[in-house]
């Protein structure tokens, strides 16, 4: 007896408990009214909360359908608007009960129709027009401005610079040759990506790293030495949008041109040596950018690629090397 007793009184609890919870979950929200102007929230004929509009004449006041029935949580109901000076009031009537009397001085407006006010409900009154107008949420509403672009479909060009880097090419260029300068640095890229969706795509670019140079000597000999290569790429992107950002990973291939030069000076003669190489290798990366507006990013991105090729002339003297880069810039939508 004792324990059934104890069962029910705990259950009681967390009715009152989760009737609390839904009753307070209504919620009025008025956009527009003039700043530091009283709103008062009626509930019938009953004052149920205020409060003063801030500066952009926006106000949040919780509306309790507890005031004149405990265990009511759904209603419908009409909404008025009593505009005062310096006051005004919005009037939620439940069908068939008595509403706020007028105050002298007072002028009131009704806002068209019948309205389910639920627990999941969010009244949203805008009071800047000639006539109020009220919006019915299902969920929150969120005063913060919302975004009016994201990341786009379509077609979308880019361009930047950054760091690239040979894993091999000054070392070969290089061997056991001390001193043994040697230069990598800033190259550019430009190319464009077509979006057939906002999280698929195919990107086509050109890519022209910093030649690499490489200057030694020894006891009876000189060199200098430089590669210079020109690369295209072809790839397919798969993005993911996250507001105005887009995070995106890609792989695909790249065709390379190559062309090293090495000239040797040996006991006061001197000799060149030119072998120009292409072939296909493969590329991945992935990067992030974000639209600071519908038709404008930035962008950064970075990845590998498999620098393959044979000589144009024939021959033995294959190139294979390893390319990183990291490289920023801008990104520009073309068309709608």
């Amino acid at each position: 007896m004792t324990k059934s007793l104890r069962l029910l009184v705990v259950a009681a609890a967390l009715n009152l408990v989760m009737g609390a919870g839904v009753a307070s979950a209504q919620t009025v929200i008025v956009r527009h009214a003039p700043p530091a102007e009283t709103i008062d929230l009626m509930l019938n004929a009953a004052k149920v909360a205020t409060a003063t509009s801030d500066a952009a004449g926006d106000a949040t006041l919780p509306l309790d359908l507890r005031t004149n029935n405990a265990a009511k949580t759904d209603i419908d109901a009409n909404v008025f608007i009593d505009t005062c000076d310096k006051v005004h009031r919005i009037i939620v009537v439940e069908r068939g009960q008595p509403i706020a009397t007028q105050e002298p001085g007072c002028e009131r407006r009704e806002i068209a129709g019948l309205y389910a006010v639920t627990r999941v409900n969010t009244l949203v009154v805008d009071l800047g027009g000639a006539n109020p107008t009220m919006m019915l949420i299902k969920g929150k509403y969120s005063l913060q401005p919302q975004l009016a672009w994201g990341p786009p479909a379509g077609l979308v060009l880019f361009g930047g610079a950054g760091f690239t880097s040979f894993r091999d090419a000054a070392l070969i260029f290089c061997g056991t040759a001390t001193p043994c300068g040697k230069n990598e640095s800033i190259g550019y890229t430009a190319g464009g990506t077509l979006w057939v969706k906002r999280w698929l795509g195919v990107e086509g670019s050109y890519m022209k790293p910093r030649k690499v140079t490489a200057t030694g000597s020894g006891d009876n000999y000189t060199f200098d030495s430089e590669l210079d290569v020109n690369m295209a790429t072809v790839a397919g992107v798969v993005g993911v949008p996250i507001g105005p950002v887009r995070l995106f990973g890609k792989g695909g291939g790249n065709f390379q041109y190559g062309k090293s030069t090495t000239t040797n000076t040996i006991n006061n003669a001197t000799q060149s040596f030119v072998v120009e190489t292409q072939g296909w290798g493969w590329l991945f990366g992935g990067g992030l950018e974000v639209w600071m507006n519908p038709i404008f990013a930035i962008y950064a991105d970075a990845g590998f690629a498999s620098l393959r090729g044979d000589p144009n002339g024939g021959g033995e003297a294959r190139f294979e090397d390893r390319l990183r880069y990291i490289t920023v810039g801008a990104r520009v939508r073309i068309g709608r």
